[in-house]
């Protein structure tokens, strides 16, 4: 066991004796014990177990590289062992910031922190290509796709590559009920995603609006042409807007054309 490899540093024993009164690592601590222990002593058994799947996993990652190409089964344990070290780590900070009540084992952890972690279970940074899964996409919130686009975009221009990525971020935030494909290249061209938005009213519709509705309408059609980097459009909408919310005394028009017209 890694256990009998790695030793304990001599400040985290067990404060439970064996049945021969002799001092034991914590490998030995039971559950009855844990909850038995003050708060000092459990910082101390997360210490170190944090320490030692720390080591494991480390030495892990440098025995086996290239990790991209390890076996499936040793990537599993990367995986493992990277969940139960921070996992002992996330109860040392409970238990120092006094936020949570600590628990003995990872299965006992109902709260666990929902922070994306720094580095791959491979040890690499957290972005480009290893990132979540589909599972984990369709399963994400909106917030978290948006992030994992973000973090595509920005690694696909490390690499010198078009960014579509975070496009896809800003039609998520225009659109509420848009939801970007997991992967970036199977998103539809900016031409054939405006078809898909909601088609502006017809002039007879605008003429019977309110002066609200008017104003809805010209800030709507304003937010689209800033994302479209349509600059007159966005310009003469912003106008529009701008009057109708101000109740100025000027005219307000349908159309960039009609007011050119007038």
């Amino acid at each position: 066991m890694w256990f009998n490899i790695i030793k304990m540093p001599p400040k985290y024993t067990n404060p439970y004796l064996s049945e021969s009164g002799k001092k034991q690592t914590w490998k030995f601590l039971t559950r009855e014990q844990y909850y038995e222990m003050n708060n000092k002593n459990k910082n101390n058994y997360h210490s170190a177990m944090a320490t030692v799947y720390g080591r494991q996993l480390n030495s892990l990652r440098a025995r086996h590289q290239p990790l991209a190409a390890a076996p499936e089964t040793l990537q599993n344990e990367l995986i493992d062992l990277q969940k139960l070290r921070n996992f002992h780590g996330n109860q040392v900070n409970r238990i120092k910031n006094n936020r949570a009540e600590s628990v003995f084992s990872i299965e006992e952890d109902k709260n666990p922190p929902t922070d994306r972690l720094q580095t791959t279970p491979m040890g690499n940074i957290q972005s480009g290509e290893w990132d979540m899964t589909e599972e984990e996409y369709n399963a994400a919130t909106r917030e978290e796709k948006m992030k994992y686009h973000s973090r595509q975009g920005k690694s696909r221009k490390r690499k010198g590559k078009e960014d579509n990525a975070s496009k896809l971020v800003d039609r998520m935030r225009q659109r509420p009920n848009y939801t970007a494909p997991y992967n970036p290249e199977d998103a539809k061209s900016r031409e054939e995603w405006q078809k898909t938005l909601s088609p502006p009213p017809s002039k007879g519709q605008y003429e019977n609006m309110s002066n609200d509705d008017k104003r809805k309408f010209h800030t709507r059609m304003r937010d689209r042409y800033k994302k479209s980097n349509e600059k007159d459009l966005y310009t003469f909408h912003n106008k529009m807007g701008d009057r109708l919310k101000r109740n100025s005394q000027l005219p307000t028009y349908y159309s960039i054309e009609e007011e050119r017209d007038a």
